[in-house]
């Protein structure tokens, strides 16, 4: 037995070309073919704009500003700079004292009509990031965005570790004052500051990089006062990221100051949960928008999550 569909009798449409002799007529363009056009190029746009409406609010709130990224030779520095960018940062300057000129000209070919300025400095050397800010207010004209990414890990080299976590983070954020601050005609802006999750919560294996971030987090939350802001009209933010895979964590146990512990090191690494440096510097981009000064957040598996900093001491005098 066979089907109908293969006995009976089907008529196509000829799909031979048209003779020579028989010329397509060309026609003019009419009213109804410019409103369909029209509707083409319109829904486009709409399309455009519905597949990432971050993209746009983010644009809106970069396009044209000036930016300095501490640290941003490598790991989540330049992950941030790359990002503020892609934003449509107008000027971003890049302050460490690591070179990384391949990335660096990356950089600058992917976005040819704005300003990366690329200046090596050593963050705990205050005299010089001083220098450096005063260059970068002369070049940029002002400054609206600092983040203070610059850190290391290395227990072993206390005064070094002091001197470039918390005294750098200090060295940049008093320095960007000087040019940012309303008092001393800027525009204002915002400093966020890197700290960590251990700057949070102690992790023995790491007392001094800790004590470090600890600090950091006091440091930036006593500029974000609100006190400060009507004044300066610079907000503060601090962030926390968990384990993030960064040349940090390279050789980690020759820089402990009790080796005795290493063995409990590794297992300790081996079970956190880690991310990425562009993850952590998506997070940080999403705290500039926010724009809450003296908010503190963590930063872990691509989310931000705010932490409620509660006052412990009960004996300070009254707010002024």
């Amino acid at each position: 037995m066979t089907s109908d569909y293969n006995t009976k009798p089907r008529a196509y449409k000829s799909r031979l070309p048209r003779p020579e002799s028989q010329p397509v007529q060309s026609r003019q363009p009419n009213r109804f073919d410019f409103v369909v056009e029209l509707y083409r190029s319109i829904r486009g746009i709409l399309k455009q704009r519905t597949v990432d409406p971050k993209v746009t609010k983010r644009a809106m709130a970069f396009r044209g500003k000036n930016a300095v990224v501490t640290g941003g030779a490598g790991g989540i520095g330049l992950q941030v700079a790359r990002q503020l960018l892609v934003a449509g940062a107008g000027k971003v300057a890049i302050i460490d004292i690591q070179d990384n000129l391949e990335e660096f000209v990356k950089l600058r070919a992917a976005h040819p009509t704005q300003s990366v300025m690329i200046i090596k400095m050593d963050v705990a050397n205050k005299k010089g990031v001083e220098a450096t800010y005063e260059e970068i207010k002369k070049t940029f004209g002002s400054i609206d965005i600092v983040v203070n990414v610059a850190g290391i890990f290395n227990d072993k080299d206390v005064q070094r570790t002091l001197l470039v976590n918390l005294g750098g983070i200090i060295n940049s954020s008093l320095s960007a004052l000087q040019y940012m601050s309303k008092e001393h005609g800027g525009n204002g802006g915002i400093v966020v500051n890197m700290s960590s999750v251990v700057g949070l919560d102690p992790m023995f294996i790491i007392p001094v990089y800790g004590a470090t971030k600890a600090g950091i987090i006091s440091f930036t939350r006593c500029l974000g006062n609100d006190k400060f802001y009507q004044r300066s009209g610079i907000r503060f933010a601090t962030v926390c990221p968990g384990a993030t895979m960064t040349d940090m964590f390279t050789n980690f146990t020759e820089k402990i100051i009790f080796p005795e512990t290493s063995d409990e090191t590794y297992k300790i690494l081996d079970r956190l949960s880690k991310q990425s440096a562009t993850d952590v510097a998506r997070c940080i981009l999403n705290v500039l928008e926010k724009e809450k000064n003296g908010a503190v957040y963590v930063i872990e598996g691509k989310r931000i999550i705010p932490i409620d900093m509660k006052p412990y001491w009960t004996g300070k005098e009254p707010a002024l």
